[in-house]
């Protein structure tokens, strides 16, 4: 027989259940809504796209000398660009930047698919000697900022076991605003970059740590062959069947393979792409004070810019969300029409677009074997990378505008278009 204070306890949980399933659908409801608060187009955002090298080279500067403290300076244009490239990524997602001397305004939109209703979220920081979290608005519900900001300090660095939040938000040492622009005054980075080390290590898995392992396994294996010493450039399609080969040897079934794949893409990304890919990955390098490289640079079509395109955009595919790859390849060429850049090139574009094709197929497991033993195989670049005969390049972004305006013009949707059919012909990547 159950006793009278087992009941009531029953009883309390059972309400306590009932408030909270309450609460929830309250929350939902409210956060919900039918007009979405942000409108703006990726296309228009991306047209500011140059104005983010100057931002890069204070990122790069600040990095470089992590000891010391730095002002880095963000405008309304190269923020919003930024947006631009993950509304690409993301079409359901939209978001915009609003910068006054009395405060900076974040807003987003999220498109629930297929329901015709949106969750809309604002946010917005003051100026002030540290980073301050004003308000946030989720749908009709006010947020208060400082709390929110508490509670996301602490997740954060619950959920990473480390203090990566509260370093990051301790090197914000001054925020000031004037109209389109915000300065952020910061100390020395180094205790950042250093807990972002333990932060990444305390988030890896097994299957991370595997990947980890033979991609420095991998990076090891090709820096030691012969065509990494050749005095000569080298196509990248020497370099693949080298990685493959050995790759074929090491997995007995679809799911080893597809494992072994993502390490040979990385490894050539970090050894003929850029060294930076491998940090992307892990502690990879046999020096970690000296990345290896060889002696020449792959080329694709004789060219070392293409090689380059190809294999990184391969092992982003691999470490970003789905479609983000072609958007930081397409936002890379945006940049390339500033001053100093070498212009908007649809030849790129075809390297980026060819390379993420590769890294689906070679990592779809039903097909990952069977690419192995087609690169063992290959004869010909053409097999990887379509023809570039007539694609445009070298393009400043007056030229650009003037012969395609913006990314959704159907101008350059057909030369994108273009691409894809060149691709989508090559026997490796027909669907």
């Amino acid at each position: 027989m159950i006793s009278r204070s087992v009941k009531w306890l029953l009883l309390c949980v059972a309400f306590l259940v009932f408030l909270l399933m309450v609460s929830v659908v309250t929350v939902t409801v409210m956060a919900i809504q039918k007009t979405p608060l942000v409108t703006s187009t990726a296309p228009v955002q991306l047209d500011g796209a140059d104005s983010v090298n100057e931002l890069l080279a204070q990122l790069k500067q600040a990095f470089s000398h992590r000891e010391e403290g730095h002002r880095v300076v963000l405008t309304e244009t190269q923020v919003e660009s930024l947006v631009g490239v993950l509304q690409r990524a993301l079409p359901d997602f939209k978001g915009i930047v609003n910068i006054t001397p009395m405060g900076g305004t974040v807003s987003v939109t999220y498109a629930i698919k297929d329901t015709g209703y949106y969750v809309n979220a604002s946010a917005l920081v003051l100026p002030g000697n540290e980073f301050h979290l004003a308000q946030v608005q989720l749908g009709d519900l006010a947020l208060p900022g400082p709390l929110l900001l508490t509670v996301i300090e602490r997740a954060v660095n619950a959920y990473t076991d480390s203090q990566v939040a509260s370093i990051a938000l301790s090197r914000i040492q001054r925020v000031a605003m004037q109209n389109s622009e915000i300065t952020l005054e910061m100390g020395p980075l180094d205790s950042l970059l250093s807990e972002l080390n333990v932060a990444a290590s305390n988030l890896s898995v097994s299957e991370e740590m595997e990947l980890e392992t033979l991609t420095a396994y991998y990076l090891r294996y090709i820096s030691g062959r012969e065509i990494a010493l050749s005095s000569q450039p080298v196509s990248l399609i020497e370099y693949l069947r080298e990685g493959m080969a050995r790759a074929r040897e090491q997995s007995d079934t679809n799911e080893q393979a597809v494992l072994h794949n993502k390490a040979v893409i990385l490894a050539l990304a970090a050894f003929v792409g850029h060294h930076r890919v491998g940090n992307l990955v892990g502690n990879i390098q046999p020096d970690a004070e000296k990345a290896i490289k060889p002696r020449r640079g792959a080329v694709l079509h004789e060219r070392n810019d293409l090689a380059r395109h190809f294999i990184i955009s391969a092992a982003l595919e691999l470490l970003a969300e789905q479609g983000m790859s072609l958007a930081i390849g397409e936002f890379k060429e945006l940049m390339d029409r500033g001053k100093g850049g070498s212009g908007y090139s649809f030849v790129d574009l075809a390297a980026d677009m060819a390379g993420t094709e590769f890294a689906k197929v070679a990592t779809r497991q039903e097909q990952a074997l069977a690419v192995q033993n087609a690169i063992a195989r290959i004869q010909r670049e053409l097999e990887i990378i379509p023809s570039i005969e007539g694609l445009p390049e070298g393009l400043n972004k007056q030229a650009f505008t003037a012969q395609y305006g913006r990314v959704d013009s159907e101008e350059y949707l057909k030369e994108v278009d273009e691409i894809k059919r060149r691709i989508n012909a090559l026997p490796l990547y027909s669907k």
